[in-house]
């Protein structure tokens, strides 16, 4: 399926808009999560999230004129970070006419709110609405969308949706023409959905040390803006740009942009589901997700080759700010390898501490780091901590928030930072920074 690419001028002549763009291929197939309401008063006003990744709650037309759609996110456990994703489509609108959507919040209470969010009249050309606003309705808290339609039928979306489909139609058929790129399956999920893989290793290179970097994104479902950007960078790794091309030749790159694939396909939010999140009990033998055992397992035979020297678990809350990494206080890092590392590799980033005012701007090239208190008896619980304490004395473990919900998230903005932080991790490791 091509992707239909169109300046920004042609964009705005043909739909009406004046928004930022993402394009990704057409998601229709049936087995997500499903819902519909008929508002019968001259019209019919059609909800669905009976496609890929589609998801929501007590999606109900209120109103029909104007047209009023109230709905909830979908709740993974107990509202807070675990109620966020939301996914669906509305049909039988009439061209010009404003659509007004309703964001329960309330009971529990969800988070990581969009001020603006996305759009799409295919579900391939994707476009940012207008910013919302909070407000209170029957004494209930709501966040609240307008939007002038341009079509009979829109989609939207809580963020640029990420979905299996994008990896089989946008990144698969590279990699298969790369020569020295593979595609391994990681395991099956609970649900016998393939998590696929893709290993980068230049077979002809004579570099003498092989260092070994392990990229994964989307532990939890609903942070697709994570993937979008190890997408980019699996993309950007076969460009034939100098510094990737170099880093190939250096290192044995692993990327997985899908790990909670059940979650993303269903249109749920992943995190804190029961009985944990595929980011918590990795401290299990065996752990309850297949994915965790895969990667354990892949990680500890790694290990034996004195690999991984880097590992970035990718995620995405919605922030304001700048993608920032989240990592411990580097004296609480278990060895001295480990702490000159990543003090180098944040010095060849350009990676500064975040703090109030660096708050106060964004971007998507900028990169931060937050230090947090980090106790090691509970670090194993998460692939981070796992990684730091069972793999090598000198690896680099670290969890990045890449920073969804802004205006700058959209795809050419996850191509950016993850360029950005690609061409970092090649000037690290091909000038011979890492300590081993």
């Amino acid at each position: 399926m091509k992707n239909r690419i169109l300046s920004r001028r042609k964009f705005v002549k043909q739909t009406g808009l004046i928004s930022t763009m993402g394009f990704i291929p057409q998601a229709l197939i049936s087995g997500a999560s499903y819902q519909n309401t008929f508002f019968n008063n001259k019209r019919n006003i059609f909800l669905s999230t009976d496609f890929i990744s589609g998801g929501g709650e007590d999606l109900t037309v209120i109103s029909n004129d104007p047209v009023t759609v109230r709905f909830k996110p979908h709740n993974e456990a107990d509202g807070g970070w675990s109620q966020v994703w939301w996914y669906f489509m509305v049909d039988g609108l009439t061209p010009g006419e404003k659509i007004t959507l309703q964001l329960d919040r309330d009971e529990p209470g969800s988070s990581g709110i969009s001020p603006q969010i996305f759009f799409s009249y295919d579900q391939q050309l994707w476009g940012l609405t207008n910013t919302g606003r909070p407000a209170e309705i029957e004494g209930r808290d709501f966040f609240i969308y307008e939007h002038i339609v341009r079509s009979k039928k829109v989609w939207f979306a809580y963020d640029l949706p990420y979905t299996p489909d994008h990896i089989d139609e946008l990144l698969l058929p590279a990699v298969k023409k790369d020569p020295d790129a593979d595609v391994v399956e990681l395991c099956k999920t609970k649900n016998n959905h393939s998590v696929k893989m893709f290993v980068f290793n230049d077979k002809n290179s004579l570099t003498e040390i092989k260092y070994g970097i392990w990229l994964q994104a989307r532990s939890h479902a609903f942070e697709s803006g994570a993937s979008w950007v190890l997408h980019e960078m699996a993309l950007w790794l076969m460009s034939g740009d100098p510094e990737a091309e170099a880093l190939r030749r250096r290192a044995s790159i692993t990327v997985i942009p899908i790990v909670d694939v059940d979650g993303v396909i269903e249109g749920r939010t992943g995190k804190n589901q029961n009985p944990y999140d595929h980011n918590r009990g990795w401290d299990q033998e065996p752990a309850y997700w297949q994915q965790i055992n895969s990667s354990k397992a892949l990680l500890s035979s790694m290990a034996d080759q004195n690999m991984p020297d880097m590992y970035i678990d990718f995620h995405g809350p919605g922030n304001s700010s700048h993608p920032y990494f989240i990592v411990p206080f580097e004296e609480l890092l278990p060895t001295e390898k480990q702490r000159l590392n990543r003090s180098k590799f944040f010095e060849t980033l350009k990676c500064k501490e975040l703090d109030d005012q660096a708050r106060l701007s964004q971007s998507m090239t900028q990169f931060y780091y937050s230090p947090r208190p980090w106790d090691k008896s509970a670090s194993l619980i998460n692939s981070r901590g796992w990684v730091t304490m069972n793999t090598t004395d000198h690896n680099i473990a670290l969890t990045i928030e890449v920073n969804m919900n802004t205006p700058l998230s959209t795809r050419s903005g996850y191509r950016a930072e993850a360029i950005e932080l690609g061409r970092a991790i090649s000037g690290y490791f091909t000038n011979d920074y890492h300590q081993r």
